[in-house]
């Protein structure tokens, strides 16, 4: 069970972009814990020493919480002894994360104690900009405390350290040769961020919403500094841009601008009206998925340029009258070819097609009205309700009104 949690609980934060490493003796691959960034800023940095602050300040406590010189902040603990061999591990440090975001006043102050030049200034601004952001410290304690409980059972004698100023004070070779230094951390930074929200819009466009919004979480581990004092506002500009880049995303798969813009504008106008920051969140979440939808339902991607301006007419005028003869003249095909082509692209006969989108719409307005079955039936095409009725039990397997009794109930 304890393996079980272990391996949860790595998924769990790594999903936030936590993470947690398992230690030899030795302090194996120390460096990783800050994405290797002393290493890259100090001549011959020793991560040993590192380590035997770690050891040392673990002498007496089992485990703690502690802020180092860079202001980040870790958990650090070593494994019971029945657990050592289990985990082929001695130790367990959990981390970095920061809290809220490093001002430029604070990376000024950390660069002028290490005597760093001011060269560097966006290499450190970049690599807070890839560490895990938590709203505060109590935020934090309480996302480690259930495996702490788990591992040492009642055991509530862990601490936090401030190594901020013994760190500082500490005696270590600062040398920097500038020259050497290629600002491989800011542009490293910068060039994941990108790729992870490429990979976000690379979700919507193909429809698959549960990668998007894995894809998405994992993108906004990545923090962006705020561009004015105010947070919600910070958001908002954040969210226009979001709107903006998959709407872009959803055209690449070619769903058709009528359908990009409505979307789009609707969601324009719920920005500006929330003035909450979680709120602003779970919109987030909301146009991923209806993005994503919006590429299900009306991407042409996969049709011939003929089959695409179809399905666009179809779906555009779906109210209307339509039949083969009609469409076929809109494309300037024979009624034979259209029919027999329209079929092989979609598996469908461009009838069901028809009748598929006119069902689609009208399930949405018994969903989301009171409208008469007669109403909705004009509203989506049908020249009859009977029709209209019989068409939806043949989709759907029931009738327009046993449909609607059974979301009622529901």
């Amino acid at each position: 069970m304890t393996v079980d949690l272990i391996t949860i609980y790595k998924e769990i934060l790594s999903a936030q972009g936590i993470q947690f490493r398992l230690l030899q003796k030795d302090g194996n691959e120390l460096e990783k814990t800050d994405y290797g960034f002393r290493q890259r800023l100090f001549k011959d940095y020793d991560y040993g020493d590192y380590f035997q602050m770690l050891l040392r300040n673990s002498a007496e406590i089992k485990l703690y919480f502690y802020r180092d010189d860079f202001l980040l902040n870790y958990c650090f603990f070593e494994f019971p002894e029945d657990l050592k061999e289990q985990y082929d591990a001695e130790y367990a440090l959990i981390g970095p994360v920061i809290f809220g975001f490093v001002p430029d006043s604070e990376i000024t102050k950390i660069m002028k104690e290490h005597r760093l030049p001011v060269a560097l200034t966006k290499d450190f601004s970049e690599f807070y900009n890839r560490v895990p952001s938590l709203p505060t410290h109590d935020f934090w304690v309480s996302l480690v405390t259930p495996l702490i409980k788990t591992l040492f059972g009642n055991y509530n004698d862990y601490r936090f350290i401030d190594l901020y100023d013994s760190m500082n004070n500490t005696e270590q070779d600062m040398t920097i040769d500038l020259n050497a230094f290629d600002n491989s951390t800011s542009f490293e930074a910068i060039a994941d961020r990108y790729d992870a929200e490429d990979r976000v819009l690379d979700a919507v466009a193909m429809g698959n919403v549960n990668d998007a919004i894995s894809s998405y979480r994992l993108f906004r581990q990545f923090n962006i500094a705020p561009r004015t004092p105010n947070e919600v506002r910070n958001y908002k500009n954040w969210m226009i841009i979001l709107n903006t880049k998959l709407r872009v995303a959803v055209r690449r798969a070619k769903v058709h601008p009528y359908y990009i813009d409505e979307l789009s504008r609707s969601f324009a106008i719920n920005i500006e009206n929330t003035n909450n920051v979680i709120q602003l969140q779970n919109l987030a979440t909301t146009m991923l998925r209806k993005y994503s939808m919006l590429v299900n339902n009306h991407s042409t991607k996969d049709y011939s340029a003929l089959i695409a301006k179809c399905t666009d007419r179809i779906n555009l005028l779906y109210q209307e009258k339509l039949s083969l003869e009609i469409l076929a003249s809109f494309c300037n095909v024979t009624p034979g070819y259209l029919s027999a082509q329209f079929h092989k692209e979609t598996g469908m006969t461009l009838t069901d097609y028809i009748h598929s989108i006119r069902i689609r719409r009208a399930t949405m307005l018994l969903n989301s009205t009171d409208n008469t079955i007669q109403d909705i039936a004009e509203q989506c095409g049908f020249p009859d309700s009977n029709y209209f009725t019989r068409i939806f039990k043949k989709v759907k397997g029931i009738s327009p009104n046993e449909y609607r009794k059974k979301i009622s109930r529901n």
